[in-house]
């Protein structure tokens, strides 16, 4: 291959605050619910939360930029393009890369766009960001971003949303390497939205937040129906058997899989069905809560901290958005 997308860096920010699962036991005991089995299934101990008010994923994001930037020794002026993925932006105009560009102090030739995909936007940006670089050899350094705050927006009374959620950035430099074999290799998507009306933010719609200005404060927030996750993360394991053959590969030569950190039991589903062992999964979720676009690649981020991946290691990416959309992305590392 002539040039390739290869992660130079990655570094993340978490709130100070962590709150443990005993803050949340008793939340709903006293709405008269028993959250145990469900902190159980989905691997919660601890969770990052926004403690300050003038915390925002801009805030967020900017510290994790800050991080991979002097782990990498880029300067702002060198990168060509920066990508901010979130599903709970904190501004719709101008764009919260421009915010961003601002804020690191970028050079003027750059590119900058939002990319929203919701907890898949990392992801996708990962992909999307990588076959650019491959088709445009003048981007060296590309900036990508992902930071939700969503703590900010769930109901009290919903225990999969208020139990589960986190907030977090992340943020990858990425960089147009020429003459390897490592970088991005290989993508693969799947979508069902039969479950577009499951998960809705705001729940009633933008329209109907700008227009109606008495509108309960319930119905600008996130409303979680009830669904089952198993089919999406069962597409994971159809994904993975075709990318593994369309890159004669066979599940022994990947070495670390970083997927959603939505559910521990999610996790070992999908681990029984492939036949795989369950330690190729990082699981942070315990530490993390669920933290939206950044899941994945904060357990990768995690695995890069802890020495765990050497040169030529065969990776693979996989998280779902809501509606149902779920991509997949090989990468050697």
């Amino acid at each position: 291959m002539d040039n390739n997308a290869m992660i130079k860096g990655i570094a993340y920010y978490h709130p100070e605050q962590s709150v443990g699962n005993e803050y949340y036991i008793e939340h709903f005991r006293n709405q008269g619910k028993d959250i145990e089995k469900l902190l159980e299934a989905t691997g919660r101990k601890n969770r990052y939360v926004s403690a300050s008010e003038e915390e925002n994923i801009l805030t967020m994001g900017y510290h994790a930029s800050k991080k991979v930037i002097e782990q990498t020794h880029v300067k702002p002026s060198q990168i060509n393009l920066i990508v901010f993925s979130s599903g709970t932006p904190e501004y719709i105009a101008p764009t919260n890369a421009m915010k961003l560009h601002a804020m690191l102090n970028a050079g003027q030739r750059c590119g900058v766009y939002d990319l929203n995909a919701n907890c898949a936007g990392m992801t996708v940006a990962l992909e999307q960001i990588s076959r650019i670089m491959r088709n445009n050899k003048n981007i060296k350094y590309a900036l990508l971003v992902g930071s939700d705050q969503l703590t900010r927006y769930v109901r009290y009374d919903e225990a999969i949303a208020y139990a589960n959620f986190a907030d977090s950035a992340c943020a990858m430099l990425i960089e147009n390497v020429f003459h390897t074999d490592r970088g991005f290799i290989d993508s693969e998507f799947y979508t069902n939205s039969s479950n577009h009306d499951k998960i809705l933010m705001p729940a009633k719609g933008m329209s109907n937040v700008t227009r109606d200005r008495n509108l309960p404060t319930r119905d600008k927030l996130v409303q979680y129906g009830q669904f089952d996750f198993d089919g999406a993360f069962h597409s994971s394991k159809i994904s993975i058997e075709e990318i593994l053959f369309r890159n004669n590969l066979q599940k022994d030569d990947i070495k670390k899989y970083y997927f959603s950190q939505f559910g521990w039991k999610n996790l070992q589903k999908i681990c029984e069905e492939m036949e795989e062992d369950i330690n190729k999964f990082k699981f942070v979720g315990d530490e993390f809560g669920y933290t939206g676009t950044t899941s994945p690649m904060l357990a990768f981020a995690k695995s890069v901290e802890a020495n765990e991946l050497k040169m030529g290691d065969y990776v693979i990416f996989w998280t779902v958005g809501a509606g149902t959309t779920c991509p997949t992305v090989l990468y050697k590392y």
